[in-house]
């Protein structure tokens, strides 16, 4: 059956207003075997909806070398979802940043001599045309237009903070359209105005990544959204552990419990991260600010299931809060 998604005043569904509370699950952290069981717990904790990144690095680890079968098949991710009822965000930027290695860029990009990055840049750009002519012969199909339960994408991630080459994001939206993108598109951004004014784009709604002080972040927000809905796309409930840094990272359940009331109350959310996961094969990322800080294998995140799948108390306070806003079997 296919369906339509518009963003208008709202997100729309099938014409009907539609409330996105999604979680986030990295289907390349997770092997294929729990797929099912984690996204079973995201729908029984009341989301409506999953999201996920796509690491270039991954599906093309060599030039031309594609790669979409065993953990990298995203379209049986995606149709498992659909198979129990939920939605899906995609996020396919190149650059997914995400604690991921290189942010998701594959590293023979920088074999070639003089090579520019997030910017329009020739060579760049037509890297990017032939990684997407390949990856969205597997995404197009899934959108809701065709009767897959894909709703939104992503333009870019958190450009704002990096450059603001307006130029350049037009750019990746028209390759987005060029390639078959008929959802509507986003974009997202650190909450302040020095981010979400290099970042937000023409034709795609400003959303925001935050973790805490929801009403004010959404303030900010609406002046970019020109009367759209307002959404929070990575609400951290945790943090992601580095080597050295003395311990796993916690968030503080009281305060993003409140959090998440106040953004279902005025918006929508995407709980970043529902499952961490796992970071396979080396690919974790690394910080440098004042110093090295390279992450750990594990990107459990104190997220609300543990890297392991277990259930948490986040997982049962925040299914109170969800049960406020959407129905949910006891």
């Amino acid at each position: 059956m296919t369906h339509t998604f518009e963003i208008k005043d709202n997100f729309y569904l099938d014409g009907k207003p539609f409330q996105i509370i999604s979680g986030g699950i990295h289907y390349f952290r997770v092997v294929p075997e729990y797929w099912k069981d984690r996204l079973e717990k995201l729908k029984a904790m009341g989301c409506n909806t999953v999201e996920t990144y796509i690491p270039w690095n991954m599906h093309e680890p060599n030039k031309g070398e594609f790669h979409f079968d065993g953990m990298l098949d995203i379209a049986k991710f995606v149709k498992t979802a659909q198979e129990l009822g939920l939605w899906v965000i995609i996020r396919p930027s190149p650059y997914i940043c995400a604690e991921w290695e290189f942010g998701g860029l594959p590293a023979w990009l920088l074999a070639e001599d003089g090579m520019k990055l997030r910017g329009c840049y020739k060579p760049f750009l037509d890297h990017i045309r032939s990684y997407y002519k390949e990856l969205f012969k597997v995404l197009a199909p899934l959108q809701v237009n065709y009767g897959g339960p894909v709703i939104m994408m992503q333009v870019e991630n958190e450009y704002g903070y990096y450059g603001d080459d307006t130029e350049y994001l037009e750019t990746m939206k028209q390759i987005m359209i060029d390639f078959g993108t008929v959802v509507p598109l986003v974009t997202s951004d650190g909450p302040m105005h020095e981010s979400l004014s290099c970042g937000h784009l023409e034709g795609a709604l400003p959303t925001g990544n935050f973790g805490s002080r929801t009403e004010e972040r959404f303030e900010i927000l609406k002046q970019y959204t020109n009367g759209g809905p307002l959404m929070c796309t990575e609400f951290w409930v945790g943090w992601f552990d580095h080597w050295g840094n003395g311990g796993h990272m916690r968030g503080n359940l009281e305060e993003s419990t409140k959090d998440l009331d106040k953004m279902l109350e005025l918006g929508h959310v995407n709980i970043y991260m529902f499952e961490g996961g796992t970071n396979f094969g080396f690919m974790n990322g690394s910080n440098y600010y004042d110093e090295l800080t390279p992450d750990v294998t594990s990107y459990d995140y104190d997220g609300v299931l543990t890297e392991a799948g277990d259930i948490t108390e986040k997982y049962r306070r925040y299914q109170e809060v969800i049960r406020k806003y959407a129905p949910i079997r006891k």
